[in-house]
């Protein structure tokens, strides 16, 4: 819920994103509310976020600047402009969900102690 939430608030304040044209990006996400699972929309082998996710205590959102994979030169003032306010959008809302130290009672911080969510299938532990 959060990682959707945290894509929802990136797209609804980017303007072409938010666009509910089916002409947009293909259509492929007028019907997604501007979002979509990454592993749905392509998927390769070896990637990043699959690793991170899988073996590590860190989540990613993968941030598309736009339609085209490779956008011209020319076209990067202008995509920097329409991104802007989403971004700040989205760095706002990063520091909602759970965050905190675990700690004894004495306040010394527990390494590897495995911290579960209920209704989440995926604990994440403290480091070392």
């Amino acid at each position: 819920q959060v990682f959707k939430m945290l894509a929802k608030a990136y797209a609804d304040a980017h303007p072409v994103i938010s666009d509910r044209s089916e002409l947009r990006c293909g259509g492929n996400f007028v019907k997604r509310g501007g979002i979509i699972n990454g592993a749905e929309w392509y998927s390769f082998t070896g990637g990043m976020a699959d690793f991170n996710y899988l073996h590590t205590n860190c989540f990613e959102v993968t941030v598309e600047v736009g339609c085209e994979k490779f956008p011209l030169e020319e076209e990067l003032f202008t995509i920097w402009h329409e991104n802007k306010g989403a971004l700040l959008n989205y760095m706002e809302m990063v520091h909602r969900g759970i965050k905190g130290i675990v700690s004894d009672k004495f306040g010394n911080p527990i390494k590897n102690a495995r911290i579960s969510v209920r209704g989440i299938q995926h604990d994440v532990t403290t480091g070392n």
